[in-house]
């Protein structure tokens, strides 16, 4: 098994497995996992002396301003150079107040091109997030999304790992840590 030379950034729509693979893949090659969700729930906690949730949070400052700060949380990871892998938030591709430049001094992107039909379900499981849930139409505006998201998970990639079945995240993750081992040098 050979352990990446850079860091490894897992990037896709809600749901589609950044965190959970993002946690057995760090355990693979003994690093740091930084879910940049997790991150900005932190720093918003540093700023207010209150912690809360994404979600929360989302509603609280609005789209806007929840966007900046979470540019504001890419850039401080954009400038470490410790190695580790970073899951990133499902929306952080198609942030507005993000450079592309920045997502890629992150690491080595990662698409999880995960099919919708596996997605929303994952989703709807786990309650729907303020976005989806203030939709006529949930299902439609998460389509939606996704295809809108789409080029931007596309023009960030430098791999893309189709995920086209649900099947046990050990064994997607060891599937996907054999591809990037394979092509270290991305």
């Amino acid at each position: 098994m050979n352990r990446p030379t850079r860091p490894v950034v897992l990037a896709g729509i809600k749901h589609c497995g950044k965190s959970t693979l993002g946690r057995i893949l760090a355990r693979r090659w003994n690093v740091p996992l930084v879910d940049t969700d997790l991150e900005l729930e932190a720093e918003f906690a540093r700023r207010t002396g209150r912690a809360a949730g994404t979600r929360e949070i989302f509603r609280e400052l609005g789209e806007e301003a929840f966007r900046k700060l979470e540019a504001e949380v890419i850039r401080s990871l954009a400038d470490s150079p410790e190695f580790r892998v970073i899951a990133l938030g499902g929306g952080v591709v198609s942030n507005r107040f993000v450079e592309p430049e920045t997502l890629r001094r992150l690491g080595l992107g990662v698409w999880l091109d995960i099919r919708p039909e596996i997605a929303y379900p994952r989703v709807l499981r786990r309650g729907l997030p303020p976005f989806l849930a203030s939709a006529a139409d949930p299902e439609a505006e998460f389509l939606r999304i996704h295809h809108e998201r789409e080029p931007g998970f596309r023009a960030f990639a430098e791999l893309r790992f189709p995920i086209e079945t649900e099947r046990p995240a050990p064994q997607v993750a060891a599937e996907l840590a054999e591809q990037i081992e394979k092509g270290i040098d991305l």
